[in-house]
């Protein structure tokens, strides 16, 4: 499996996580704001199925929408269905070439301390993140044979801080560490996997998802370039 994010998406992923992070956000002028928050956002492009048995799928991330009506907190974010569903039908009507190939959030953190104390660039449990996946997967988008759903993970640095860009490999994710100026971010992709299960007895259809346990490959080699040529 392998998730290329082409580079002019990266500016509305980092902008929205840090926005997120950094922004207090008011749900009135007066009421008591919010920051270090959680965001969430939609991945459009184009799904390339395996050719061969050997071959791989690949999800090419070609743009990127942010949820503005999601609910959004300090330990979660809730998105509005009703808010997908209508950005699907609307970017399939007049922009056919686009489709839905998966999801974005972020996870705010005070520390790098604290984010490697519990490995805060991992999804969350069986009860979140992976369930959630799975169930939109299924519900939102079957007609996909795999979803990447990317986690953008922020930190903020004592200091300015400078490190080479390394790539990181999980049992089921893959990802990038970065850091750019005072924050350490942990870009890493999952991926959903959607089956059809046909029955031919009762003639059913009905669809299936799960998270794809295997290698993934996340390419975004333009991001890189960035980071080196520019801090």
């Amino acid at each position: 499996m392998r998730v290329v994010i082409e580079d002019h998406v990266m500016p509305v992923l980092m902008s929205a996580a840090i926005e997120a992070y950094d922004i207090v956000h008011k749900a009135t002028e007066r009421s008591k704001g919010k920051k270090k928050i959680e965001t969430y956002g939609l991945l459009w492009g184009y799904v390339v199925p395996a050719k061969s048995e050997d071959g791989e799928n690949k999800v090419i991330v070609t743009s990127a929408t942010i949820e503005t009506s999601a609910i959004r907190h300090e330990n979660y974010v809730q998105p509005d269905i009703e808010s997908i569903e209508t950005k699907k039908a609307l970017i399939q009507q007049y922009w056919p070439h686009l489709e839905l190939v998966g999801t974005f959030h972020s996870h705010p953190y005070d520390s790098l301390d604290e984010v490697n104390d519990i490995r805060g660039w991992e999804a969350s449990g069986e009860d979140g993140d992976l369930s959630y996946w799975t169930n939109f997967h299924e519900n939102i988008a079957p007609e996909q044979p795999v979803l990447a759903h990317l986690i953008l993970t922020v930190a903020q640095l004592q200091k300015m801080g400078w490190a080479l860009p390394d790539s990181f490999q999980g049992r089921n994710y893959s990802g990038f560490r970065i850091s750019a100026g005072t924050k350490k971010l942990w870009l890493n992709t999952y991926m959903s996997v959607c089956d059809l299960i046909e029955d031919e007895i009762e003639d059913t259809e009905e669809y299936q998802s799960y998270i794809y346990d295997g290698k993934i490959k996340l390419d975004s080699p333009a991001l890189l370039r960035r980071i080196l040529e520019n801090s």
